[in-house]
């Protein structure tokens, strides 16, 4: 689909905001490391040492399909964070890179993906949306796994309907190579995605009920012959690709459900009334309350800005009221993953697991305003009944011109407000600064700012669970920011006779507070004082 100058321009202009929003003040915001993300750099760190390859999973070390530790994760995250510690190192926003990169060829993807779908004009507004979006931007800014999933969603549907499209518009069989390579190509994509989030494993649902229908449809008394070819190689081509991580969950069914069936409704004393609680949380996030965890959202805002969130209503209405197959296609997107927080009682309404509805509920925005749009457009131009037409015609397409300067300034309105609300109101919250464990990354700091030779003790709950490396997930923080660069000796709470003063001093640095923790060691060692180095958060030191 041939593309004018103009829209290559603005194409472009978009990107460059998607990167502006992505990595401005990159290695600052957010400021911290949550444990979720430090343990997805210290499975990295263990598979960079070991070098092993297990397609089984269990405790041993190296490369895995899954990586068990912290209730189950998709390789794939943890072999970017390894190959990104590799070239960068152990800071945290290394663990943020290619989330960050992934969103930003998911704003470009979500550009192609609503051109084939609705034309340029709403696919430009729709990844506009998606560049700026403060649900978008924040989770392209942290180590999360599920960052990567849109990019791997957008982008294998952008081709399976890329070739979907060009077989039935091709009666002579034209395009074959063409549209078998958009069926292949969508194939590797999307068996890439089983490795990214549990919620991709929702987008077979989506793709058998948008194109199952048509492969069922008999065309003049026959079946699309070229077209079941077509998808023939694209499952084909997912078997092989998701062929590993299959088999992993075949030899480790409970790992497949994971922590998945300790939050679903279903395990509720009333899964009927949680479902409905889910369903009414997860329609109500959009508009009215979003996802109260600071680490997800601005917690409770909804999670499209006010007019956003008006004209994502008025394009979902559009949509049913014209019901094509690209409306229908639309529609199941969202409604598919929106599953994910509608079977969940827990944490609703919940932007992260609901991230796979991102792109549709962006689109359906794009539809909304480009409508609005048109609509006063051609009352302007006369083409709605407008008996003052004639009377005032230039005045009136006056107005029309000012009406796209109006519509360029609501949208850098839009950029504005979602910047303001992600890099000032946002970032430096105290709230957030807790969520994304600030004191732990304060701690790390301080026990790498010591000497060498100062002995160096980091003390963990004893009623924490060990993970593969020996330490707790509460640890992982400190444990990745420090081990490429100080050697930090690792206790239980109730080991705390193992310590040894060493000659050219000592530093306790316990991993949680605990003012009851702190006197004992105080105790323990008269010579020491607790040093307060952030909020809560103190070190036993003696000289």
């Amino acid at each position: 689909m041939a593309m004018s100058r103009k829209y290559i321009f603005v194409l472009i202009l978009i990107i460059v905001l998607a990167v502006f929003f992505r990595f401005r003040q990159f290695t600052s915001i957010p400021a911290g490391l949550y444990q979720d993300e430090a343990m997805n750099g210290s499975d990295a760190l263990t598979s960079l040492k070991s070098g092993d390859f297990s397609a089984q999973g269990g405790p041993a070390s190296g490369w895995k399909i899954f990586y068990q530790n912290n209730n189950g994760r998709e390789g794939m995250m943890v072999w970017l964070d390894a190959l990104a510690v590799k070239l960068f190192g152990t800071e945290p926003w290394v663990l943020r890179l290619f989330p960050a990169t992934a969103g930003v060829l998911a704003v470009l993807g979500l550009y192609f993906l609503a051109l084939e779908l609705f034309g340029a004009e709403i696919a430009l507004i729709s990844s506009f949306f998606m560049a700026t979006s403060f649900w978008a931007v924040n989770f392209s800014r942290t180590g999360f796994r599920a960052g990567l999933m849109p990019l791997f969603l957008i982008w294998s549907f952008y081709f399976l309907l890329r070739g979907f499209n060009i077989r039935m518009s091709d009666a002579h069989n034209n395009g074959h190579r063409t549209f078998v390579f958009m069926f292949v190509l969508a194939g590797i994509l999307f068996g890439l995605g089983f490795y990214t989030y549990i919620s991709f494993r929702f987008a077979p649902v989506l793709a058998l009920l948008v194109f199952g229908p048509a492969l069922l449809k008999k065309y003049n008394g026959r079946f699309n012959r070229q077209l079941l070819i077509g998808f023939l190689f694209f499952i084909l081509t997912v078997f092989i690709i998701a062929l590993p991580i299959g088999l992993y969950f075949l030899k480790n069914p409970t790992d497949f459900f994971g922590r998945a069936s300790g939050v679903s409704v279903f395990s509720s004393s009333s899964p009927l009334k949680a479902a409905a609680a889910s369903v009414i949380k997860t329609v109500g996030m959009f508009n009215i309350a979003g996802d109260f965890n600071w680490r997800h959202n601005y917690a409770g805002s909804p999670e499209l800005f006010f007019p956003v969130g008006l004209f994502f209503l008025l394009g979902i209405w559009l949509s049913i009221r014209r019901f094509e197959f690209k409306d229908k296609f639309l529609l199941l997107w969202l409604g598919v993953f929106l599953l994910p927080n509608v079977l969940t009682s827990e944490g609703n309404p919940h932007s992260l697991r609901a991230l796979g509805a991102m792109p549709a509920a962006m689109i359906f925005a794009g539809i909304g305003l480009f409508w609005l749009y048109q609509k006063i457009q051609a009352y302007f131009d006369g083409k709605i009944k407008n008996p003052d037409f004639f009377k005032y015609k230039s005045q009136l397409l006056r107005l029309k011109k000012e009406t796209f300067l109006l519509l360029m300034v609501f949208l850098v309105f839009i950029g504005a407000y979602n910047f303001n609300g992600y890099f000032n109101l946002w970032a430096f919250n105290p709230n957030v600064l807790s969520a994304f464990s600030r004191d732990q990354v304060e701690i790390a700091n301080y026990l790498n700012s010591l000497p060498e030779q100062t002995e160096k003790y980091a003390i963990w709950d004893a009623s924490d669970r060990a993970t593969d490396n020996g330490l707790p997930v509460s640890a992982q923080t400190v444990y990745f920011l420090t081990a490429k660069k100080i050697k930090v000796n690792y206790l239980k709470s109730d080991e705390l006779d193992k310590i040894n003063p060493g000659a050219n001093g000592l530093v306790i640095a316990p991993l949680y507070y605990n003012l009851d923790l702190l006197r004992d060691l105080n105790k323990r060692f008269p010579q020491s004082k607790i040093n307060f180095i952030y909020i809560n958060t103190a070190v036993v030191s003696i000289q």
